[in-house]
This record gives C-alpha cells, sequence and structure tokens, in this order.
C-alpha cells in the first residue's frame, strides 16, 4: 500500500491509514478543535484519495495536495 507524509508530523502513513491517523494517532494535533479540523481537511482531500486509486493522479501529486490542504495556519 502506497503511503505519504503526514503534512502535520511528517510521518509515513499509509493511504488507507491516513484518516485514522488524523483522528487518533497523529502527534502533530494536540487539541480535539485541531482534530476537527483535520478531519474536515480529511473529508476534502478524500477526492484526492480516489482520484490516486482510479490511477489519475500520482503519488507525489497526493503528496502536494496533501501539504496544500493540510497546511498549517
Amino acid at each position: 500500500m502506497a503511503g505519504i507524509q503526514c503534512p502535520y508530523c511528517r510521518s509515513a502513513v499509509a493511504l488507507d491509514r491516513i484518516g485514522v491517523h488524523f483522528q487518533k494517532f497523529c502527534s502533530a494535533i494536540q487539541s480535539e478543535s485541531m482534530r476537527d479540523a483535520s478531519m474536515k481537511k480529511f473529508n476534502q482531500f478524500y477526492l484526492q484519495l480516489q482520484s490516486h486509486a482510479r490511477g489519475e493522479i500520482t503519488t507525489e501529486e497526493l503528496q502536494a495536495e496533501a501539504n496544500e490542504l493540510f497546511r498549517l495556519k
């Protein structure tokens, strides 16, 4: 299973585990409000995951999308 680096903590995460990582395991997400915000962003990112699964975008493009979407503000 392909993976990307978590945009928050930079750990390697399998694509099928990224949602759970944001929801429960990312050490860089400290507050409940930040965790909620990351899950809302993940729902947007899910469309990109589907494109990757169909072979429409590469893993590198997926990583770039994740970095852009989850950029800490």
